[in-house]
């Protein structure tokens, strides 16, 4: 029986942030209400976990790896196969194999929560916090099951590790400006997606503080198709925009496609501007100007958190937060002589 943070708190009689205050601990909940949800969230969790039990008694030396997106898209894009090459490396340092699980579909991203959990095969997951939802990590906690979010949920915030979208964006979009781009267009992800909101923040406060209208902000599937689209919509809508800024390395690819298509000089004609760098970006002419993650890191950090937590300790931080860099390169109008 799959439990949600909406069950406990419809039965519970409280709202679904009060659920949510005391999984996480905080603080903001009364005494008496604190251990009656706990009480429930106990008397719910009736069905003993094989897997959990199992790993109480022999080890896999296995660490399941979730990546809430189809293998297809998973291994294209710019993001996921760095992520998941700093984790594999990390984990074989000390001994341990990956099992990577992808959904069926993007919209069944269930499957590979499922897929990977089946037959006691992995001590500890890795989960990609896109898309992945309340039921799965109510689960995962209520079993005391160990695992590190890459990224921050929606509702929960267990532990995880990600980087600063607000500051990175933010820091992309006062570079702009300085090199005298007024009319700025962004063109980001699912718009359901906390990253997208909190990159969205950061470029909407830094127009704002500018004098400026953050008015051009378009949503759309990290697919090159889509994004082509998306850019051509910005292009023709005839407002004046002198740069785009793409807020993820994998809507890159269609911006450039449509810049081929319409014969569009970069930085001429329109500047460039990445949140997510690339090994190809500084070979393009001009290079591309890009937010630098530390993506190794994060795999990393993640690790070291998941090993702390299968050993029943608990980690000093709950969540970890790495700061971004700008590379910047010429597709923005730089001076970089």
């Amino acid at each position: 029986m799959a439990i949600t943070i909406k069950d406990i708190a419809e039965l519970g009689n409280v709202s679904k942030g009060t659920v949510s205050r005391v999984i996480n601990g905080e603080p903001g909940v009364g005494e008496e209400t604190r251990r009656r949800i706990l009480k429930l969230i106990k008397e719910l969790d009736y069905q003993p976990n094989a897997s959990a039990r199992g790993l109480a008694v022999k080890r896999s030396n296995n660490i399941g790896v979730i990546i809430p997106h189809t293998g297809n898209y998973s291994m294209s894009s710019a993001y996921w196969p760095a992520l998941l090459t700093a984790v594999t490396e990390k984990a074989a340092a000390n001994d341990y194999n990956i099992l990577l699980s992808t959904a069926r579909s993007e919209e069944d991203v269930d499957s590979a929560y499922r897929t990977i959990l089946r037959g006691k095969r992995v001590d500890g997951l890795v989960i990609g916090a896109e898309q992945f939802g309340d039921e799965q990590l109510v689960e995962l906690m209520f079993k005391n099951f160990p695992f590190v979010m890459v990224g921050k949920g929606p509702d929960i915030s267990h532990y995880y590790v990600d980087v600063d979208n607000v500051g990175g964006a933010r820091k992309m979009t006062e570079h702009l400006i300085k090199l005298g781009h007024k009319n700025i267009a962004m063109l980001t992800g699912p718009e359901t997606y906390p990253s997208v909101r909190d990159r969205v923040k950061g470029f909407t406060q830094a127009m704002t503080e500018a004098g400026l209208n953050p008015e051009h902000i378009y949503y759309c599937p990290y697919w090159t198709e889509k994004a082509a689209l998306t850019c051509k919509e910005i292009i023709h809508n005839k407002a004046g925009i002198t740069a785009i800024f793409a807020a993820a390395g994998d809507l890159v690819g269609g911006v450039l496609k449509v810049f081929k298509e319409e014969k569009i000089r970069m930085p001429d004609d329109l500047a460039l501007a990445s949140f997510d760098d690339h090994p190809l970006f500084e070979c393009f002419v001009p290079g591309i100007t890009a937010v630098s993650q530390p993506i190794n890191l994060l795999g990393e950090a993640a690790v070291d958190q998941l090993f702390l937590l299968m050993g029943g300790k608990v980690p000093t931080a709950k969540k970890i937060i790495f700061e971004t860099e700008i590379i910047v390169r010429g597709s923005c109008g730089a001076n970089l002589s």
